[in-house]
């Protein structure tokens, strides 16, 4: 699948297919989002305790390895950010543009608070949301 360097739609549909298919033979339900997320039930209703989660994650894992293998990643890496610029400098402008930060935000501190995953600012915010699923706008409607 990945002889071309490129990841279709096709492709990524295909994977996405198998691994619902995969996940619903494991007993769980998988749904993908448009941002290429997913959410996952127990396929009986029933609730997501640690027995539960322990065989979750076990079917996941096997089903990623199995399925996608980075196929995900790839899409959602290359539609986000094609030309590959750095990660920082298009975060912060799409921050700052949306009013979250200030022009006084830096790439450095932006990188700081992405490894700690602690930010200065709400990234539960529609427009952070934004900033870090498509921030050049290029394929989301935020």
């Amino acid at each position: 699948m990945l002889a071309d360097g490129v990841v279709t739609a096709a492709e990524l549909s295909d994977s996405h297919r198998r691994m619902q298919i995969c996940m619903r033979d494991g007993g769980f339900d998988l749904e993908w989002s448009e941002e290429d997320t997913y959410e996952v039930t127990a396929s009986n209703g029933s609730e997501l305790t640690k027995s539960v989660d322990a065989a979750l994650e076990k079917t996941r894992l096997a089903c990623l390895d199995k399925w996608d293998h980075s196929i995900t990643y790839l899409h959602t890496a290359t539609r986000r950010n094609p030309e590959k610029q750095d990660e920082a400098k298009i975060t912060v402008a799409c921050l700052q543009k949306s009013g979250l930060v200030g022009k006084d935000y830096t790439e450095r501190k932006w990188r700081s608070e992405n490894d700690t995953g602690m930010f200065s600012f709400d990234d539960y915010d529609p427009a952070a949301v934004q900033c870090r699923l498509d921030p050049l706008s290029l394929w989301r409607q935020g």
